[in-house]
C-alpha cells in the first residue's frame, strides 16, 4: 500500500472519529471523551515523535490543566470536545495556577470535534505564564491541524503505523461494538470483577520517637574513610544525617534500617524504650515518645511526610527479606540478582497452586551468545491512606542491569519502549497478582515481619462488564533502524489462569 492510500484511510477514520464523538456526547455520554486520550497517545506520539503518557494511568500526582504528558521533551497536552474560548482560557488559568510552566515548554490543546474558527489572541494573554510561549493558531489543534501535520510525514512505514491504530479504532465493527455496549446497554446486567493495583498494609500500633545522641562522629568518619582507602575511593569530610546513623549503628553490629531522621530525631516502630533494644546506643535513652500511629499521621503534613518516609524504609527490609532490592536510581524495587555470581533467577510460589516464576531472565547477545544484560522483574511503590486503612499502591515494571548484575544497563531504554509496546493490561494485571501472591502467602514456616504486613488483594465489583479487546490500543509495529543486540521476549509465565483463580 503506497503512501496516498495510508493517507486517505487515515482521513476516513479520523472523520469517523469526528462523527462518534459528537454522536456519543449529544447524549451526555462521554466515556468516548476518556478513551479518545489513550486511543491519541500513539497517534500524537508517531506524528510529533514524543513520549507521551495518559497522566491520569501513570502518575499518582494530580495535573489538572493536563491530560497527557512527554516529561523527556517537556510537552504537554489536553483532550476535549469543549472547543469555546473560555475552555481555552480556563485551561491556561489552571496551568499557570499550579505553574505546570516550570515542567512544559509546550502546551497543546487538543479539541476531538472541531475548534473555533479564531480564538481572541489577546485576551489570554493575562493567563498565559510569563516567559511562555501559546499561540491559539498554533496550539490549538483539531483534526484538521492533525491531518496537515500526518500529511506532511514523509516516512511510509510511519504512516502505515498511523492508520493501523485509526484502522483498529474507528473502523465499523469497532463503533458498532462501543454503541451495543454503551448505548443499547445489551449488557447491563453483566458485572466483572475488577482488582485496583493496591494492597492493604497493617503495621504495629504505636511508633517511637526519640532524640539522638551520637557523639563519636569523628571516629565514625575516620572508621568509614579507613574503607574507602582500603577499596582506593577518595575520603569523606562529612557524612548525611542518614548515613552517619546507618555507620554509627553498623559499628554497633547492628543493621535495623526500619526508621527515619527528621531535626536531629529518629522515627521507628521498634520500640526503643525497651532497655534490650540495640538502636538505643545511639539515642536519648530518657526521652522515648510513644505515639499511636494514627495519632501521629493526623497531626499535621510533616508527621504524615514522615510517616509515608517510615513505611516506605520498612517496606525496604520486608522486600529484602523477599529477595527484593530497592534500587535508588529508578526509585523501584526490584528482584535482587546474585552480587557475587550474576545469574538467571527463578522461584517458587504459590497462588492457587505451586509454580516458579522467572523473576530475573538473562537477555543474550544474538550474535556472540554471552549475557549483555540482566531483565528484572520490578515494581514502584507508594502509600495512600483511605479512610482509616493505608494501600501499597503497586504498579510492575522492569528493570535491566548490566552484567554485573546492578547498575542499570545501557540497553534500558530500547528495552523498556519494546516492553510497552508488547505487553498488554492483562499481563500487567498478572504481574500484579503475581505480586499480590507472592508478598501475601504464608504457611508453618514463614517468618511473620513485626513491622509490615500486606494483605490479599480485594477485588471490587463494575457493571457493566468492559470488553478490555474492544479498547486495547493498536500494536504498532516496532520502528526499524536501530537493531536490539538481544531478542526480546514476552513473559508468557503468567498467561495461565489457574495460576490465580
Amino acid at each position: 500500500m503506497n503512501r496516498i492510500d495510508h493517507i486517505n484511510k487515515i482521513t476516513t477514520y479520523t472523520a469517523r472519529f469526528v462523527l462518534e464523538v459528537e454522536g456519543f456526547n449529544a447524549t451526555n455520554q462521554y466515556h468516548i471523551n476518556i478513551h479518545a486520550e489513550s486511543f491519541l497517545i500513539p497517534v500524537l506520539n508517531e506524528t510529533f515523535g514524543l513520549e507521551l503518557e495518559n497522566l491520569n494511568a501513570t502518575q499518582k500526582k494530580n495535573y489538572p490543566a493536563i491530560d497527557l504528558a512527554d516529561f523527556k521533551n517537556r510537552v504537554a497536552f489536553q483532550v476535549t470536545s469543549t472547543a469555546d474560548f473560555d475552555k481555552i482560557k480556563g485551561t491556561l488559568e489552571t496551568f499557570a495556577k499550579y505553574k505546570l510552566n516550570e515542567q512544559f515548554e509546550v502546551l497543546y490543546i487538543y479539541i476531538i470535534t472541531h475548534k473555533k474558527e479564531k480564538y481572541n489572541q489577546s485576551k489570554l494573554s493575562d493567563v498565559i505564564p510569563n516567559d511562555f510561549i501559546f499561540h491559539t493558531d498554533e496550539h490549538v489543534l483539531d483534526k484538521d491541524d492533525l491531518l496537515k501535520k500526518i500529511n506532511a510525514i514523509s516516512s511510509t512505514p510511519k504512516l502505515h503505523a498511523i492508520a493501523k491504530i485509526f484502522e483498529h479504532e474507528f473502523s465499523e465493527v469497532q463503533i458498532q461494538t462501543r454503541q451495543q455496549k454503551f448505548v443499547s446497554g445489551y449488557l447491563s446486567n453483566e458485572s466483572e470483577a475488577i482488582l485496583p493495583n493496591m494492597l492493604r498494609v497493617t503495621f504495629p500500633t504505636y511508633l517511637y520517637k526519640a532524640e539522638l545522641n551520637i557523639t563519636n562522629e569523628a571516629e565514625i568518619i575516620e572508621e568509614v574513610n579507613r574503607y574507602l582507602i582500603a577499596n582506593e575511593r577518595k575520603p569523606i569530610k562529612s557524612m548525611k544525617k542518614g548515613k552517619l546513623i546507618k555507620s554509627a549503628l553498623r559499628m554497633k553490629s547492628v543493621y535495623s534500617a526500619e526508621w527515619v531522621t527528621y531535626e536531629n530525631c529518629i522515627f521507628t516502630f521498634i520500640d526503643l524504650s525497651d532497655p534490650s533494644e540495640p538502636m538505643r546506643q545511639i539515642i536519648e535513652k530518657g526521652n522515648v515518645e510513644r505515639f499511636e500511629c494514627a495519632e501521629f499521621y493526623e497531626t499535621n503534613y510533616d508527621y504524615k511526610r514522615i510517616f509515608k518516609h517510615l513505611l516506605r524504609n520498612t517496606m525496604m527490609v520486608f522486600c529484602k527479606q523477599k529477595q527484593i532490592e530497592w534500587f535508588e536510581p529508578r526509585g523501584i524495587f526490584r528482584f535482587a540478582n546474585n552480587q557475587k555470581v550474576p545469574n538467571q533467577k527463578r522461584l517458587k510460589w504459590k497462588g492457587k497452586k505451586e509454580a516458579t516464576k522467572t523473576v530475573i531472565f538473562e537477555m543474550i547477545n544474538k550474535k556472540e551468545q554471552h549475557i549483555i544484560c540482566y531483565r528484572n522483574l520490578a515494581f514502584r511503590g507508594s502509600f495512600l491512606d483511605l479512610g482509616e486503612d493505608w494501600y501499597l499502591v503497586l504498579n510492575p515494571t522492569w528493570s535491566f542491569t548490566n552484567p554485573g548484575g546492578y547498575k542499570e544497563s545501557r540497553f534500558e531504554s530500547d528495552y523498556m519502549a519494546g516492553i510497552k509496546r508488547m505487553e498488554n493490561n492483562g499481563a500487567v494485571c498478572n504481574y500484579f497478582r503475581f505480586f499480590s501472591y507472592y508478598f501475601t502467602y504464608v504457611d508453618l514456616f514463614t517468618r511473620e515481619y513485626p513491622y509490615l504486613k500486606l494483605h490479599p488483594v480485594e477485588p471490587l465489583t463494575i457493571s457493566p462488564k468492559l470488553e478490555e479487546a474492544t479498547w486495547n490500543p493498536a500494536k504498532v509495529p516496532l520502528k526499524k533502524g536501530k537493531t536490539l543486540e538481544a531478542e526480546l521476549q514476552v513473559d508468557n509465565e503468567l498467561s495461565d489462569n489457574s495460576l490465580f483463580e
